[in-house]
């Protein structure tokens, strides 16, 4: 079993490779015991030869100050200083020491040394009490106190201090050249047992490799073999199945698949033709169905640019001919004259809504062609009524709710003319779907960064499956139908557009308890015109 032989053959490398993982740790750590115990014990050899130098120097200093009287003492302080923090390093060295000690000699010398140590330091104490200048000025004679602190220097506890510090130097010596020793020593063996074991690690890899590539190279031959035939179309072509389990499946499975490529290919091509030919005849029926929705838009322009044409041009002269009426001097009849007013608020409406047509017809460009005029919050407001009551005839009313409270420097960014035809159409719109009722209420509320208007009326109301519907160009509810055989169903479609270039949001909601409610927001501005300044 190929399978059986590969995890035995990784469980075997990743057995090396532990090994030498542990014994890389071993080494290491054993390599850094050997580098400390070395490096204390040349810091330790460092310390004591500073220390007799300074005790040296110290011996100096006192022979000067004795044949020269010099009073400077700073000189003496420093040695002294000096001295103590040799000895304290000494003593921490010790302490570290015995940490790495690795048998009963080390312990012996460790002790041993610490022992000097605290000798010394004892003597150091005395030595600094007695060269005090006012324990020096006690002696009378300068030979005697010269043989008193020499001997201070060289004896103390009847120990020869020169020898004891001497032998303490070359012991250490030794124990220095020791540690190195065993360093060098540790190292080899360590590096002769990792070459041992990588060269062992590297004969099992190998040996190990070259079984398990001749055996996997023989079954990837037979498989590039058999791909090569399936490249070439030779469907036809089995691979042998003499290998190990694994690989004998593999050709089995192989050996279907081109069972089931020859049988797909056949397949294949039978679908491919009729599927050209199916998509040949979807492809014509799409193009002669696409050149009529292309035929059919461009007559719905031109018959709306036509009828717009047909219609502007006898409402603009009766609405001029209304006018001249008006302006003529001998024409003081009341009645007469409220006639023509009529006339002229019907063809100026008729007129509106020919400019709508005439809009929407030469495309929704035209309705994002904006002309922006900063206006303050106020006149708007007073503007919009003004045009919802023009809009408004026969015995239709407006009911205006109070303003709100608005800040002085409030204004709207809006092209006038545009938004002036979004209030006629949802006006005109109110007024033909209200049969019952003839009032429209008005409000506007403002809020930290809108404007809302919002004009409510009572007429049929809005069905819940139409909402998704009201502003799709053309789309017209039953109601509305019933209501109104005529219009064309454009009106919401060109007022959204014209909001939405404005920034703002309208939407249509069922007012209660019946009717619709129309609400426009707006954005709203703060500061004088042209400032972008937060409101």
């Amino acid at each position: 079993m190929y399978r059986q032989k590969l995890i035995v053959s990784l469980c075997i490398l990743v057995t090396i490779i532990l090994l030498l993982s542990g014994i890389s740790l071993w080494a290491h750590q054993n390599s850094e015991l050997h580098t400390q115990r070395n490096r204390i014990a040349n810091q330790m050899l460092t310390e004591f030869i500073s220390l007799r130098a300074d005790k040296q120097r110290l011996k100096v200093w006192l022979a000067e100050y004795l044949l020269t009287d010099n009073t400077n003492t700073d000189f003496r302080d420093m040695l002294f200083w000096r001295m103590r923090n040799q000895l304290n390093t000494l003593e921490q060295l010790a302490i570290r020491d015995q940490l790495y000690s690795t048998g009963e000699r080390d312990l012996q010398h460790i002790m041993q040394q610490v022992k000097v140590v605290s000798l010394l330091q004892t003597n150091v104490t005395t030595l600094e009490q007695a060269l005090r200048t006012r324990e020096i000025e006690n002696y009378e004679n300068e030979s005697e106190l010269w043989s008193a602190l020499i001997t201070l220097f060289d004896k103390f506890q009847d120990t020869d201090l020169s020898a004891v510090l001497q032998d303490a130097i070359a012991a250490q010596k030794l124990r220095a050249k020791t540690t190195e020793d065993e360093a060098l020593h540790a190292v080899k063996r360590i590096q002769s047992t990792m070459l041992l074991i990588s060269l062992a690690g590297l004969f099992f890899a190998i040996v190990i490799g070259w079984r398990l590539s001749l055996t996997l190279s023989r079954a990837l031959q037979h498989l590039l073999d058999g791909t090569k035939q399936l490249q070439h179309g030779n469907f036809q072509h089995r691979i042998v199945e003499t290998d190990p389990s694994e690989f004998a499946e593999l050709a089995r499975q192989f050996n279907m698949m081109s069972g089931y490529i020859a049988e797909f290919t056949t397949q294949e091509k039978l679908s491919h033709q009729a599927t050209e030919e199916l998509v040949h005849a979807r492809t014509a029926e799409l193009q002669h169905t696409l050149n009529q929705l292309h035929d059919s838009e461009r007559r719905q322009k031109q018959l709306l640019t036509d009828i717009s044409h047909e219609l502007r041009t006898p409402a603009t002269s009766i609405q001029g001919e209304a006018e001249i009426s008006l302006r003529g001097k001998d024409r003081d009849i009341s009645e007469y004259k409220e006639s023509f007013r009529r006339i002229v608020a019907a063809t100026s409406q008729l007129t509106h809504r020919i400019d709508d047509l005439l809009m929407l017809a030469r495309g929704d460009d035209r309705l994002l062609q904006l002309s922006l005029k900063p206006t303050e919050l106020r006149v708007f407001i007073a503007t919009a009524e003004e045009t919802i009551r023009q809009q408004l005839r026969g015995s239709f009313s407006l009911k205006v709710s109070a303003a709100p409270s608005l800040p002085e420097d409030a204004w709207l960014l809006i092209d006038p003319e545009k938004f002036a035809s979004v209030l006629r159409i949802v006006t005109d719109n109110a007024q033909h779907y209200s049969p019952d009722e003839k009032v429209l209420h008005l409000e506007t509320s403002l809020t930290e960064h809108e404007f809302v208007l919002t004009l409510s009326d009572q007429g049929i109301g809005i069905e819940p499956e139409d909402e998704a519907h009201l502003f799709q160009r053309h789309f017209r509810s039953a109601r509305a139908r019933q209501q109104r055989a005529d219009g064309l169903g454009i009106g919401l479609c060109i007022a959204r557009s014209v909001v939405e270039a404005h920034d703002g949001f309208i939407s249509l909601l069922p007012n209660s308890p019946k009717g619709t409610t129309v609400r426009i927001t707006l954005p709203w501005f703060k500061g004088a015109f042209g400032e972008n300044t937060d409101h």
